[in-house]
Protein backbone atom coordinates (compact mmCIF):
# COMPACT_ATOMS: atom_id res chain seq x y z
CA UNK A 1 0.00 0.00 0.00
CA UNK A 2 1.22 3.77 -0.94
CA UNK A 3 2.06 6.31 1.75
CA UNK A 4 -0.84 8.41 -0.26
CA UNK A 5 -3.27 5.81 0.50
CA UNK A 6 -2.01 5.02 4.19
CA UNK A 7 -2.91 8.93 4.51
CA UNK A 8 -6.21 8.92 2.88
CA UNK A 9 -7.71 6.05 5.17
CA UNK A 10 -5.96 7.53 8.08
CA UNK A 11 -7.69 10.05 7.45
CA UNK A 12 -10.75 8.34 6.75
CA UNK A 13 -10.71 7.51 10.56
CA UNK A 14 -10.17 10.33 11.94
CA UNK A 15 -14.03 10.03 13.38
CA UNK A 16 -13.76 6.69 14.09
CA UNK A 17 -10.61 7.56 16.67
CA UNK A 18 -12.67 10.35 18.07
CA UNK A 19 -14.99 7.43 19.04
CA UNK A 20 -12.91 4.93 19.98
CA UNK A 21 -10.73 8.00 22.24
CA UNK A 22 -14.17 8.49 23.79
CA UNK A 23 -14.24 4.44 25.14
CA UNK A 24 -15.88 2.88 22.60
CA UNK A 25 -14.99 -0.61 21.31
CA UNK A 26 -17.19 -0.81 18.06
CA UNK A 27 -18.61 1.68 15.16
CA UNK A 28 -20.61 -0.20 12.80
CA UNK A 29 -20.55 1.32 8.87
CA UNK A 30 -24.07 1.03 6.98
CA UNK A 31 -24.80 1.85 4.13
CA UNK A 32 -28.06 1.43 1.41
CA UNK A 33 -28.39 0.95 -2.14
CA UNK A 34 -31.38 1.20 -4.83
CA UNK A 35 -32.81 4.13 -2.93
CA UNK A 36 -33.16 5.66 -6.29
CA UNK A 37 -36.00 3.43 -8.27
CA UNK A 38 -39.60 3.48 -6.55
CA UNK A 39 -40.52 0.51 -7.92
CA UNK A 40 -37.25 -1.66 -7.09
CA UNK A 41 -35.40 -3.22 -3.81
CA UNK A 42 -33.92 -1.41 -1.29
CA UNK A 43 -30.57 -3.20 0.17
CA UNK A 44 -28.76 -2.46 3.80
CA UNK A 45 -25.70 -3.30 4.63
CA UNK A 46 -23.44 -3.15 7.68
CA UNK A 47 -20.39 -3.75 9.20
CA UNK A 48 -18.29 -4.03 12.25
CA UNK A 49 -14.20 -4.00 11.13
CA UNK A 50 -11.36 -3.79 13.65
CA UNK A 51 -10.23 -0.37 14.94
CA UNK A 52 -6.66 -1.17 12.88
CA UNK A 53 -8.10 -2.07 9.58
CA UNK A 54 -6.42 -0.19 6.66
CA UNK A 55 -8.44 -2.23 3.71
CA UNK A 56 -7.00 -0.72 0.35
CA UNK A 57 -9.32 1.12 -1.94
CA UNK A 58 -12.27 1.11 0.24
CA UNK A 59 -14.07 4.32 -0.26
CA UNK A 60 -17.77 5.80 -1.78
CA UNK A 61 -18.98 2.46 -3.58
CA UNK A 62 -20.37 4.94 -6.69
CA UNK A 63 -16.16 6.08 -6.73
CA UNK A 64 -14.83 2.55 -7.76
CA UNK A 65 -15.22 0.33 -10.73
CA UNK A 66 -17.72 -2.95 -9.95
CA UNK A 67 -14.78 -5.32 -10.41
CA UNK A 68 -12.70 -3.47 -7.88
CA UNK A 69 -16.27 -3.48 -5.36
CA UNK A 70 -15.86 -7.22 -5.52
CA UNK A 71 -12.38 -7.52 -4.49
CA UNK A 72 -13.03 -5.25 -1.87
CA UNK A 73 -15.98 -6.71 -0.40
CA UNK A 74 -13.96 -9.81 -0.22
CA UNK A 75 -11.70 -8.56 1.82
CA UNK A 76 -14.09 -6.80 3.74
CA UNK A 77 -16.04 -9.48 4.70
CA UNK A 78 -12.99 -11.56 5.48
CA UNK A 79 -11.42 -9.20 8.08
CA UNK A 80 -14.60 -8.04 9.71
CA UNK A 81 -15.84 -9.04 12.90
CA UNK A 82 -19.45 -8.80 12.36
CA UNK A 83 -21.63 -8.11 8.78
CA UNK A 84 -24.71 -8.19 7.45
CA UNK A 85 -26.26 -7.51 3.88
CA UNK A 86 -30.84 -7.25 4.01
CA UNK A 87 -32.86 -6.72 0.97
CA UNK A 88 -36.31 -5.90 0.99
CA UNK A 89 -39.06 -7.62 -1.39
CA UNK A 90 -40.03 -5.57 -4.34
CA UNK A 91 -43.68 -5.81 -4.09
CA UNK A 92 -43.32 -4.50 -0.32
CA UNK A 93 -42.12 -1.28 -2.02
CA UNK A 94 -46.30 -1.06 -3.70
CA UNK A 95 -47.55 -2.02 -0.48
CA UNK A 96 -46.25 0.45 1.70
CA UNK A 97 -45.11 3.65 0.78
CA UNK A 98 -41.13 4.36 -0.45
CA UNK A 99 -40.58 5.85 2.68
CA UNK A 100 -41.85 2.95 4.88
CA UNK A 101 -40.26 0.54 3.00
CA UNK A 102 -36.69 1.91 3.44
CA UNK A 103 -37.50 2.06 7.31
CA UNK A 104 -38.79 -2.05 7.17
CA UNK A 105 -35.42 -2.70 5.23
CA UNK A 106 -32.71 -0.80 7.80
CA UNK A 107 -35.24 -2.43 10.76
CA UNK A 108 -33.90 -5.59 9.00
CA UNK A 109 -30.19 -5.19 10.80
CA UNK A 110 -29.84 -7.04 14.07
Amino acid sequence: MTDKEIDRLTKLKEIDNTFFDMGMNYICGIDEAGRGPLAGPVAVASVILPKDSMIEGVNDSKKISEKKREKIYEEIISNAISYNVRTNRRNSNRRYKYFTSNKITDLLIP
